[in-house]
């Protein structure tokens, strides 16, 4: 489910930028709802599995704030492909795209939490370890950024210096969760004895 959950992101948030094409509809907010409730349906295993390598307190803490994440997404996923359809209202898009957002923001640092359990001895346990780190970190950098441009460098413009930059820290969030999902099921198989399936 880890592997298919990586190939909805991995393909669903370049088809977000593409149903966004010129400017927001609401063909991109069935996409973006679309692929929430994807991913919530996909992952909600993972924390259960995750959460049982881990020890004490944080066990519980990394299967519920990740089943809660998953139930989250499918939940603003379905509210935002029913606002887009219109049937919530012809405003719901508005209100019904936030939800969505921090769910998936969610997701991102519970990656970082859960990555937390493979603090191995092994390689690909300490390789599941900081690529968690760094997808956590992946989804926070550009909210931040775009926090400290609205409020603190309103004057900002886009130019040919800065179209890099943000091209790496893009690229960097829509690579990382896939790659994470990807050695996590190497590294569950690995522990079962079983190969990659």
């Amino acid at each position: 489910m880890a592997a298919i959950a990586a190939l909805v992101w991995f393909v669903g948030a370049p088809l977000v930028s593409l149903a966004g094409v010129p400017f927001p509809s609401d063909a991109q907010y069935i996409v973006i709802g679309t692929m929430a409730a994807l991913l919530g349906l996909t992952l909600a295993p993972l924390p259960l599995v995750i959460g049982g390598a881990a020890r004490g307190r944080m066990k519980a803490i990394i299967q519920f704030s990740g089943l809660a994440i998953c139930i989250a997404l499918i939940g603003s996923g379905v509210v935002l492909v029913l606002a887009a359809n219109g049937r919530l209202g012809d405003r719901a898009p508005g209100w019904a795209t936030a939800p969505a957002f921090v769910c998936f923001a969610g997701l991102f640092l519970w990656v970082s939490l859960a990555s937390s359990s493979f603090r191995g001895r092994s390689t690909i346990d300490r390789g599941i370890f900081w690529l968690g780190m760094l997808t956590g970190v992946s989804f926070l950098v550009p909210f931040l950024g775009s926090i400290l441009m609205f409020y603190f460098f309103r004057e900002f413009v886009i130019t040919d210096a800065t179209i890099l930059p943000l091209l790496l820290v893009t690229l960097l969030v829509w690579v990382s969760l896939p790659s994470w999902l990807t050695l996590v099921v190497i590294g569950l198989s690995e522990k079962s004895g079983v190969g990659p399936a």
